[in-house]
């Protein structure tokens, strides 16, 4: 079921604007909270959604994104994502996801890197 996380993710290196829209949809509930800390607002529409992570496709070409580790605890899944420059340079966020009951995503909030302990 999580398998639709790593999909999520892979589709933001997708350079074919028709694959990755399609790609992206597929992952998403009909109604769903997207929120990073470099989207301005929380995004709740597909077609905003796909417009900005094909942002992230143009501002870094040749990058990718990666679950590189995935949690669950009763129903709610933690993700380490690592995204890689094309020049190699990599960077770590991490995303609270919830799923509906089809798998799909419904709720994704993240966060730059890995935390720090207090």
């Amino acid at each position: 079921m999580t398998q639709v996380i790593e999909n999520f993710f892979a589709t933001w290196g997708m350079t074919d604007s028709a694959a990755r829209d399609a790609a992206l949809r597929d992952c998403l509930a009909e109604e769903f909270y997207y929120v990073d800390p470099s989207a301005p607002e929380p995004i709740t529409d597909a077609a905003a959604l796909v417009a900005y992570v094909a942002m992230f496709t143009e501002y870094a070409p040749g990058a990718t994104a990666r679950v590189v580790a995935l949690s669950e605890t009763k129903g709610h899944n933690r993700a380490t994502v690592e995204f890689e420059t094309a020049d190699g340079t990599k960077q770590y966020g991490q995303y609270m996801i919830d799923l509906d009951k089809a798998g799909k995503a419904t709720r994704m909030i993240g966060f730059v890197g890995l935390g720090a302990p207090a």
